[in-house]
C-alpha cells in the first residue's frame, strides 16, 4: 500500500485516484436528496473514499468490499465507526470468483473465494440512501435489496456504463426495473453515476 493525499491505496494505483477523489464528488447530490440520515449502504466500497464521505453525513454506514486489497486500504481510510464487510451483494447468497484489474475495475466472475449477499438477508429498516458502484452487478445487487428498497424507499444512487452487458443485463432494465418499483431518475452525475427518487404516493 502506498500513501497518497493522506489515504491509503494499493500500490498499482498509478495517477488513477486523481478521478477517484473527483469521482466521490458526485454523492453530495444524493446525500442532500435525504430527508433523513440514518443508514447509508454502499457496495464498491474500494479504497473507502465512498464510505468515508457517507460517514459524515449519517448516523450508521455499511460498505461491501470483496477485494482484500482495496478492503485492507479501505479499513484505513475510514473511521471505526463504518461496518466493513467482505461480501459482494448480489441476488442471492451464493459464491463468485473475483478479477481483480485497476483501481476500481475488480468484476465478478465465475468461482468461489467471494461471499455474495443479497442485502435483504440484513433485514435493515431505515436505509436512507443505498449507493452501487459495483462495475455492472448492480442489477443483481438490486434484486437482492428489492424488500430493503420497498421498505425503507432510500435514494439509490448507482453507476450505469454499460457494463451489466457482461453479466446478461443492462442499464435500460435497470432503469425500468426501479420505474415499477416506483422510482424516478431525478439527475445523471458526473461518472455516470444516476440518482432514483421514489415518486411521491
Amino acid at each position: 500500500m502506498i500513501e497518497i493525499k493522506g489515504l491509503w491505496w494499493p500500490d498499482d494505483v498509478g495517477e488513477k485516484w486523481r478521478h477517484a477523489l473527483r469521482h466521490v464528488r458526485s454523492l453530495d447530490y444524493a446525500i442532500g436528496r435525504c430527508l433523513r440520515r440514518r443508514t447509508a449502504v454502499q457496495a464498491g466500497g474500494n479504497v473507502g473514499l465512498w464510505p468515508r464521505r457517507l460517514s459524515e453525513a449519517f448516523g450508521r454506514v455499511v460498505t461491501f468490499e470483496p477485494d482484500a486489497v482495496s478492503r485492507a486500504c479501505l479499513a484505513m481510510n475510514v473511521p471505526a465507526s463504518v461496518e466493513v464487510r467482505p461480501e459482494a451483494l448480489g441476488h442471492a447468497a451464493h459464491r463468485v470468483g473475483l478479477e481483480r484489474a485497476s483501481l476500481g475495475s475488480h468484476h465478478v466472475v465465475a468461482g468461489d473465494s467471494i461471499a455474495v449477499l443479497p442485502l435483504d438477508a440484513l433485514c435493515l429498516g431505515d436505509v436512507d440512501l443505498l449507493q452501487l458502484d459495483v462495475e455492472g452487478y448492480e442489477w443483481q445487487a438490486l434484486q437482492g435489496a428489492v424488500e430493503t428498497i420497498r421498505r425503507s424507499s432510500p435514494i439509490v444512487q448507482v453507476e450505469l456504463r454499460q457494463f451489466a452487458a457482461r453479466y446478461g443485463g443492462g442499464d435500460d432494465e435497470i432503469v425500468d426495473w426501479l420505474d415499477r418499483l416506483g422510482y424516478d431518475l431525478i439527475s445523471e452525475q458526473p461518472g455516470n453515476d444516476a440518482v432514483f427518487e421514489r415518486r411521491a404516493a
